[in-house]
């Protein structure tokens, strides 16, 4: 049975800080063969727990199988799915552009419109920095293809929901603190195993 993909699917994971849990979560989702695009970690607020975002392509009923299979790993805590939801998403790419005198100040106005900041700049070469969602950095990147690429790195792609927005309810001091009884619940679960 092939498996259709609709869209792009943004998995946020938050996880317990252990060593092998980057391993057994790409090997669970490559095992089962689900294509990941892009994999992000980070620490969060709380020292006992990372977060994982994911990038893969599918639709409801692949990321409902995701979840599923994501849940069956002990040390995943919670599985947010940013997909649908509003959120704010990032990438941050460098570019290593050849560029002699001539195109230098066309370079620099393209930098200037789509706000790069430039961290390098040699005789022959400038190297600058974009943050932004894909839309913007593919769109700089056909810009600057003219020129010449030497180099180019992309991060993954990071998101977090917009709690302004979220559920069509503005934040509240309520909800905050709701949030923070759930996790602290659970970090407390978490160092009552780790010190038994």
């Amino acid at each position: 049975m092939e498996l259709t993909y609709e869209y792009e699917c943004l998995l946020s994971i938050l996880v317990e800080n252990q060593p092998s849990i980057l391993t057994r979560l790409v090997g669970l989702l490559t095992r089962r063969g689900f294509v990941i695009e892009s994999l992000v970690v980070g620490p969060t607020e709380y020292d006992s727990l990372s977060r994982i975002i994911i990038v893969l392509p599918g639709n409801l009923r692949i990321i409902d199988q995701v979840t599923r299979q994501l849940y069956k790993l002990f040390p995943v805590v919670k599985v947010y799915n940013l997909t649908h939801i509003p959120s704010i998403t990032r990438e941050l790419i460098f570019f290593k552009i050849l560029a002699n005198q001539s195109e230098r100040q066309k370079i620099l106005e393209i930098t200037k419109i789509f706000n790069a900041t430039v961290v390098d700049c040699t005789n022959k070469t400038i190297t600058i920095e974009v943050t932004g969602d894909s839309e913007k950095i593919v769109a700089l990147e056909q810009m600057i293809n003219q020129f010449g690429i030497l180099e180019k790195i992309r991060t993954g792609k990071i998101g977090i929901s917009k709690e302004s927005i979220v559920g069509s309810q503005l934040y509240t001091v309520h909800r905050d603190r709701l949030r923070r009884k759930i996790i602290n619940t659970h970090v407390v679960e978490l160092e009552n195993k780790m010190y038994l």
